[in-house]
């Protein structure tokens, strides 16, 4: 029996000797620096082991070591004024700290009612990259917050593969008085980016792209911007951040908020309603606003500048009014959407009333005003044309004059190739629609958004025989201006070297301007009382 215990004891020794290196655990060195995002190194940086209890503060150099630590180990990094952060230990490690802000802080961690003030000044924020990666600041399930900020107060995020703001589900917000964007806001504008779309289909726009601008740039194709590292046209399509991120929420207020974009979006606003935009600024990203089923959205008195693409979709319902719109330094037109449709028109002046005309348009979309000297004097001074004679009586807002059919043409043309869309003048057809109200118009108005002339037209009652400043009179019912009275407004389309004028003017009686007037003009015929508007097609 002893020897058999003898055999049996050697036996198990030989085996756990055998054994033991399998079930065995490696250690490792671990040892680096820690820095902040411009390269710094940090001195007192707490670093703790957060399986083995250990903890060592980097040196002045912001060194630090760590001798026998297992592997799988999570190493807790943490300096006041800093984000804290969390990663898997190695051999020779380089870590990078990011800043932490009390205004990030503020409103990230704010309550229902709560109102957070931006001191004046500059305030650089990061991602929370142990939380999230894709959003620095957000409002998530909140009502009644307000942010305003002091004198110059500036958010400036530097990074930009992250939206800065996220207002997701919830109501009642107000943002006022502060600057907020991108740390890189010039990276890209949309006015500089090439535009191909003269080639035949997508695959020879991007060939072309491709072989001009190299592996690694952007390009315009039928007004969308795409990338040359993929020639698959869906997943080519450029998805940049937002600035703003209006996601679910209603009830949003933005006023005097500077927004500038970067490569990425000012505002995208989405599955939302009740967003009012005031005295603001959207500038120098690659969108200046995105509206994706977005209802009851209005944009005021902002400048739009530097970003040649507004992108509606997805049945949004968005109104653009009485902004200033500025592409690589040139003001342009502020275009309004027409749905297309069908509407009647019956003249009940005629009696027995006649049969109903129907007229009948596809979508477009059409300038707010006429086209003003502003505009106007923009183009020529961009393709260095002799500007137009105001008739001594004014420039700026007033509508561009003593202008011929094919100036106002070569305008368009130039339009064309500043905003990446065609621009040309409208059909008679279109025209008339517009004047109309469209599918929200109504029937018995004589003159464009009224049956009271003077209510909507400058004419030969009240326009002390000169042309005014647009936009001044009520709008129709898609707020466009100045379609009655004014000036006469060149349409497209040439019979005969003759013209069609339509709108009446400053000079007209009722008669002139009424919806149905129109006047036929030889083509190289230009007065003081004819102008032009333009129409965008989508």
């Amino acid at each position: 029996m002893n020897i058999q215990k003898n055999i049996i004891s050697q036996f198990l020794l030989v085996s756990i000797f055998l054994y033991t290196p399998i079930f065995s655990v490696n250690t490792i060195q671990v040892s680096g620096i820690v820095q902040n995002i411009d390269g710094n190194l940090l001195p007192d940086v707490l670093l703790v082991l957060k399986n083995q209890k250990k903890s060592v503060l980097t040196n002045r150099f912001g060194e630090f070591d760590f001798n026998k630590v297992f592997p799988n180990d999570t190493l807790l990094v943490s300096l006041e004024k800093y984000q804290d952060k969390q990663i898997r230990v190695a051999s020779d490690m380089e870590i990078n700290l990011f800043p932490k802000s009390d205004i990030q802080d503020q409103i990230n961690k704010a309550r229902n009612g709560a109102t957070i003030t931006i001191p004046s000044g500059k305030h650089y924020i990061y991602p929370d990259f142990n939380i999230d990666s894709t959003v620095a600041l957000s409002i998530n399930y909140k009502t009644d917050i307000t942010i305003q900020g002091e004198i110059d107060s500036e958010i400036i995020l530097k990074w930009d593969k992250a939206d800065i703001l996220l207002i997701h589900e919830s109501n009642n917000i107000k943002l006022k008085n502060f600057k907020i964007g991108y740390h890189d806001s010039t990276k890209y504008r949309s006015a500089d980016i090439p535009i191909f779309d003269s080639a035949s289909n997508f695959k020879a726009a991007f060939a072309d792209a491709r072989n001009q601008l190299g592996k690694d740039a952007i390009f315009k194709y039928k007004g969308k911007l795409f990338h040359t590292n993929n020639h698959n046209e869906s997943t080519s399509n450029i998805t940049p951040r937002n600035v703003l991120n209006i996601f679910k929420s209603y009830d949003v207020f933005i006023d005097s908020v500077n927004i500038y974009g970067g490569n990425n979006i000012c505002v995208k606003i989405a599955e939302s309603k009740n967003i009012f935009i005031n005295n603001s600024t959207a500038s120098e990203g690659l969108y200046a606003f995105v509206f994706n089923k977005s209802f009851n959205t209005l944009v005021k008195k902002t400048l739009i500048s530097d970003n040649s693409e507004i992108d509606y979709n997805k049945a949004s319902e968005a109104e653009l009014k009485e902004n200033i719109i500025k592409i690589s330094g040139n003001h342009v037109p502020e275009f309004v959407n027409v749905k297309g449709g069908s509407i009647e028109m019956l003249d009940e002046n005629i009696i027995p009333p006649p049969k109903p005309i129907y007229l009948k348009a596809e979508s477009f979309n059409i300038s707010r005003t006429e086209v003003t000297f502003r505009q106007f004097d923009a183009f020529c001074n961009a393709t260095n044309r002799e500007i137009p004679d105001d008739s001594e009586w004014g420039r700026g807002s007033r509508p561009v004059i003593n202008i011929r059919y094919d100036d106002a043409i070569a305008y368009c043309s130039w339009l064309s190739n500043l905003l990446g869309k065609v621009v040309r003048l409208p059909t008679v057809n279109e025209w008339e629609y517009a004047s109309r109200g469209g599918i929200k118009g109504s029937d018995n108005n004589l003159y464009s958004g009224s049956s009271r002339l003077e209510e909507v037209s400058w004419c030969k009652y009240n326009s002390k025989n000169k042309t005014q400043p647009v936009g001044l009179k009520l709008g129709n019912e898609l707020g466009l201006y100045d379609m009655s009275g004014n000036v006469y407004e060149f349409c497209q389309g040439v019979s005969d070297s003759m013209i069609t004028l339509k709108g009446g003017s400053w000079a007209n009686s009722g008669v002139g301007c009424r919806l149905s007037d129109q006047v036929v003009s030889k083509i190289n015929f230009w007065d003081d009382n004819i102008g032009f508007r333009c129409v965008q097609e989508q």
